[in-house]
């Protein structure tokens, strides 16, 4: 299993790595302002947890988020989106495991595409806030994860994307890579942009289904006192990056342009976290997992 995590999150590193912010929110022309909204809730079957090669009990999790914002056209050429977000991860453990039972960020979400010609142009996304379990919080939470990414329309079919993601506070705080979106045939689109590359049939006007890949890496501080209280005082207001890498498959039904609702099911290969300025690491051995969706445009 660690073997297979390992060959899957080098694939998805070398194809579609660091495309990371969310660069389907420019408004069209013509429509200087639009509002959004997105809202969504998973949910992580139990799986066995292990710190090296001792045995910590079964973990389950839920995992939440709600993002409210809007995009606007400032000129022909600029158009931004500002955007709060609130994410949480709250996980269900044996006493004493050091892992908090809640890890989340709430913030901002800032983009801007720039055109910079016709067929070029350079998207930035910026997301200041607080990552944390949400004790004893001080300035040590605040983090503002970023990147830049170059994007190039071949044709109109064929989107090529190169950028670069930072994270000063994550055990690997820069890395990069391509990109690319291919509308390869009349139903088909092949979307190998992080952190969801995809594969998508456009089934009908209202229907779309997929199979997809997700890699999701945060880094969060721990309290001051954490660690004292799971037996570790090592771990006190460390960071914490964690990871689960996702397998499955789903449907997006449009309702409207107001509604969409998004099912989806599969398998999470592992969970991990990693206090890697302590040396310590946990991981899982694989679950299931379904989620659902909601979000629109106005």
């Amino acid at each position: 299993m660690k073997t297979t995590s390992a060959l899957l999150g080098l694939v998805l590193a070398l194809t579609t790595v660091s495309v990371r912010a969310d660069f389907w929110h420019e408004p069209p022309r013509g429509q200087p302002l639009q509002l959004e909204y997105d809202a969504g809730a998973a949910f992580l079957s139990g799986s066995r947890l292990s710190l090296g090669t001792a045995h910590l009990g079964n973990i389950e999790s839920t995992h939440s988020h709600l993002v409210v914002g809007m995009a606007a056209r400032a000129t022909d050429d600029f158009t931004y989106r500002v955007a709060g977000e609130y994410r949480r991860n709250d996980f269900s453990l044996s006493p004493g495991v050091p892992i908090p039972k809640l890890l989340g960020n709430a913030g901002l979400q800032l983009t801007g595409n720039l055109t910079l010609t016709k067929d070029l142009s350079l998207w930035a996304n910026a997301r200041p806030g607080v990552y944390s379990d949400f004790r004893n919080l001080s300035w040590g939470d605040v983090n503002v994860p970023f990147n830049v990414v170059m994007a190039w329309q071949q044709n109109e079919d064929l989107l090529w994307l190169l950028g670069v993601y930072v994270d000063l506070r994550a055990d690997f705080p820069v890395f990069g890579g391509p990109g690319v979106r291919w509308h390869f045939a009349d139903d088909w689109t092949l979307n190998l942009v992080m952190p969801r590359p995809r594969i998508e049939l456009r089934a009908s006007d209202s229907l779309m289904l997929y199979a997809c890949g997700e890699l999701r890496e945060v880094s969060y501080r721990t309290a001051r006192d954490f660690g004292t209280s799971v037996g570790n005082p090592a771990l006190n207001n460390r960071m914490l990056d964690y990871r689960d890498m996702r397998l499955g498959g789903g449907m997006t039904y449009s309702f409207s342009r107001h509604i969409n609702l998004g099912l989806e099911g599969g398998y999470v290969i592992e969970r991990r976290f990693n206090y890697y300025g302590a040396h310590t690491q946990l991981t899982d051995n694989g679950a299931g997992y379904v989620s659902a969706s909601l979000n629109g445009k106005f």
